[in-house]
């Protein structure tokens, strides 16, 4: 049985790409992208996950929750805009939000599964949206206005950017000593320091 996202790449040839606004690879990233994640934790202790290996950066669990946490971000911005006429989004600080912090108390295990779910969220509101409804904005106070492909873009960009630092932070673990290893999650970390638009 084919998975919605296989029949979405094969709906999206060239002359449908004008309907729904969608490019094949943006489809492929959007429905696959996510999973890598689990390839680069999977052979890790849970000290690695869990423990920092600098005092002012995410550990990789707490990447984990903002993934997490961002993806409700990204739903509530499609939600916005298919309900009003160009929304104003501020840039998303997890700092300046209150369930980012109920989210980093979750299990590693149970965030997966979260992440999983709302990623199907995702990808169903994409499938059912209208395609003229591709053309609706939102405006982004550093990136500004964006249609709804355009924020697809941004969505999986930052998220390919936050995998790149789990990525880091596995290799990282296993160069460091483990003597270096005593930094514990919930260190103050510095204000602001990492947001959506972070490299």
């Amino acid at each position: 049985m084919k998975t919605y996202c296989s029949m979405l790449i094969n709906e999206l040839q060239p002359n449908n790409l004008s309907n729904m606004n969608l490019y094949p690879h943006t489809v492929e990233r959007l429905c696959h992208q996510h999973k890598t994640l689990k390839c680069y934790i999977d052979d890790l202790p849970p000290e690695a996950i869990y423990n920092r290996l600098s005092s002012d950066k995410f550990s990789i669990h707490e990447t984990i929750s903002y993934l997490t946490r961002y993806h409700h971000i990204f739903l509530n911005r499609l939600v916005r805009m298919m309900d009003e006429v160009n929304p104003y989004f501020e840039v998303y600080k997890p700092d300046d939000d209150s369930e980012f912090h109920f989210t980093c108390a979750k299990s590693t295990g149970s965030l997966l599964h979260e992440l999983y779910r709302l990623r199907s969220d995702i990808i169903l509101r994409i499938e059912n949206l209208p395609s003229e409804n591709f053309a609706r904005v939102g405006t982004h106070s550093v990136l500004g206005r964006m249609n709804i492909s355009q924020w697809l873009e941004f969505f999986l960009l930052h998220e390919s950017n936050q995998l790149f630092r789990i990525f880091k932070l596995a290799g990282g673990f296993w160069s460091a000593e483990l003597g270096q290893q005593n930094n514990v999650i919930y260190l103050p970390r510095l204000s602001n320091y990492i947001d959506e638009l972070a490299v």
